[in-house]
């Protein structure tokens, strides 16, 4: 059982042998993500430092190039699918940050329209519409005056589109042999949640994607002071490419809870104070989806 005394820091997380447990169903809400190579490369990630809070991720990356020449590798950040008709949506990642060896950068941006695995956004292009007039379009089903219609095979029978917007921001990067390279980004994240809700529907609802077990449900109740619980939601996946595998050889997890109690699947973390709980590991595993449930007393309503 967790004592009280312990839930505004009590944390599960990634175990030393970076043997992670991960429920059948994930959190509800987009993932966030992380920096991949667009094509294989002989490169190695030394190190990887992932610090994860409410309000931002932030992750440093340490390569080095394994080859005997330069290579001259596309490094890519691909945001999750755009959810037009949500305009101006508070849980949406923003404010993304790229520094390379500690140096800002401003990478290209790219919209690109998925229609199954082919992007389309060319074709768009050639019939004229610009990206901010297929948003428009989206929200508001008006077709821009003096643009051709977009195809009706792109659409269901209830006119929803077939297809996918997201966003990419990407740059060319170069490796030397033997040399380091630290790329740094940062983000608001994209969370989902709820406030003042009854801590049981809290735990019906997130309680399996955090491994909520008897202790840590009696630890989410005991947060209800009359108003329920607000949980907020974090799903984040350590990304890669397959040059990296089988990933980081010194991997570092920082999680700032903001002094709310935390539940995740994940095992194996030290507390670095009453805030901050820090998990490390060799070889963590790429392509694994992290989930976070930060929880805390109801605000009460104005």
């Amino acid at each position: 059982m967790i004592r009280n005394t312990m839930r505004w820091t009590a944390i599960c997380v990634v175990s030393l042998s970076a043997s992670v447990a991960f429920a059948a169903d994930g959190l509800p809400g987009d993932i966030n993500p992380g920096i991949a190579l667009r094509r294989k490369a002989d490169i190695r990630l030394d190190k990887e430092t992932l610090t994860i809070s409410r309000q931002r991720i932030v992750v440093e990356d340490v390569f080095t190039g394994t080859s005997k020449d330069k290579q001259f590798v596309p490094v890519i950040f691909t945001m999750p699918a755009m959810h037009v008709q949500q305009k101006d949506s508070e849980n949406g990642i923003r404010d993304l940050r790229f520094a390379v060896n500690g140096m800002a950068i401003k990478p290209a941006r790219k919209l690109t329209v998925m229609l199954g695995d082919k992007d389309i956004a060319w074709r768009i292009a050639t019939m004229g519409w610009k990206d901010a007039e297929l948003i428009a379009f989206l929200r508001d089903g008006q077709v821009p005056a003096g643009k051709l219609p977009l195809p009706a095979a792109w659409f269901d029978r209830q006119g929803r589109p077939r297809f996918q917007l997201r966003e990419s921001y990407n740059w060319d990067q170069w490796f030397a042999p033997g040399r380091a390279v630290t790329i740094r980004h940062s983000y608001v994240p994209a969370t989902t949640g709820e406030n003042a809700i009854n801590p049981s529907q809290a735990i019906q609802r997130v309680g399996e994607a955090s491994c909520m077990d008897e202790g840590r449900q009696a630890v989410v109740k005991s947060l209800d002071a009359g108003n329920g619980v607000e949980w907020t939601g974090l799903r984040y996946r350590i990304a890669g490419s397959r040059g990296w595998r089988p990933g980081a050889q010194d991997f570092t997890l920082r999680v700032d809870t903001g002094g709310d109690f935390l539940a995740t699947c994940m095992t194996g973390g030290k507390p670095v104070d009453k805030r901050v709980q820090q998990f490390r590991a060799g070889n963590i595993s790429m392509d694994r989806a992290i989930d976070l449930v930060f929880v805390r007393s109801a605000r009460q309503s104005p």
